[in-house]
């Protein structure tokens, strides 16, 4: 459905058609991959019904893991994980002495998001829900991916309206039972 022209869901409409248009594309899919992976890595540590996320985080992080933890429902057949800034920092630019060292984009004392949760059925990593909790400028979303195509996103005002709306969204798209278009 198209949006009515000169808005700001029209605009934004066309920001994501341009970068990602329908069917398969290579970053999607290259996007998607990434995400199965670090699923796949942390299928040990998830645990089906529950949102878990990493040992060591800041206390700013645990504080907002806790209020994802009062909020979201996990449905039974889900495992989800919590990765904050502080981990996913560590991630992609501590490396060892030998190996170039990448450039960080931001500080990690001022990341610009809360993190994000990765979600999937336990024995599936194929379909894979990515919560992005992105504070101002940046938008709060939610990306669903299947067969290394975007299947569907969800855009937010704030991060409280996201989170508002993660159970539904696994719901919708992972419960037992969920359509597997």
């Amino acid at each position: 459905m198209k949006q009515p022209k000169n808005t700001p869901s029209a605009h934004m409409a066309e920001i994501i058609e341009s970068r990602s248009p329908a069917g398969r594309n290579d970053s999607v899919q290259g996007w998607h991959n990434l995400l199965k992976k670090i699923l796949f890595r942390m299928a040990p540590y998830l645990q089906e019904g529950h949102l878990v996320t990493f040992r060591s985080i800041t206390d700013q992080e645990s504080v907002f893991f806790e209020k994802l933890r009062r909020k979201v429902t996990v449905p039974i057949s889900v495992g989800a994980i919590y990765m904050p800034p502080s981990v996913r920092f560590q991630m992609l630019y501590h490396r060892p002495e030998s190996e170039p060292q990448p450039i960080p984009e931001h500080s990690p004392e001022n990341p610009p998001d809360k993190g994000i949760v990765l979600a999937c059925r336990k024995v599936d990593f194929n379909l894979v829900i990515n919560a992005l909790m992105a504070k101002p400028p940046f938008t709060p979303a939610i990306d669903v991916y299947d067969n290394g195509q975007l299947l569907a996103g969800y855009i937010y005002n704030t991060i409280d309206e996201c989170i508002g709306d993660l159970t539904k969204v696994f719901q919708i798209h992972l419960q037992h039972g969920a359509n597997r278009g």
